[in-house]
């Protein structure tokens, strides 16, 4: 059971690590559909399905067509 804790705070550790670095990848590049689609699956891993749906929504706008049906069926 430790293990497991201390895994699950190295994985959430990780995805907010990944939230930071597409945030600063989108700074660069706010045209880039995948930045948003990307943090977006890891706003999901965080138990953030606003700030996913919203990544995936812009994603959409910025021309990708996986991330509809994300939003389709979790938003």
């Amino acid at each position: 059971s430790r293990i497991l804790c201390l895994m699950t705070d190295f994985i959430l550790e990780d995805l907010q690590g990944a939230i930071v670095d597409y945030t600063k990848a989108i700074e660069l590049d706010p045209q880039s559909g995948y930045a948003y689609r990307n943090r977006g699956v890891a706003r999901e891993l965080v138990n953030d399905l606003e700030g996913a749906c919203s990544d995936w929504r812009k994603a959409v706008d910025l021309g990708l067509k996986e991330p509809a049906e994300w939003v389709k069926n979790q938003c």
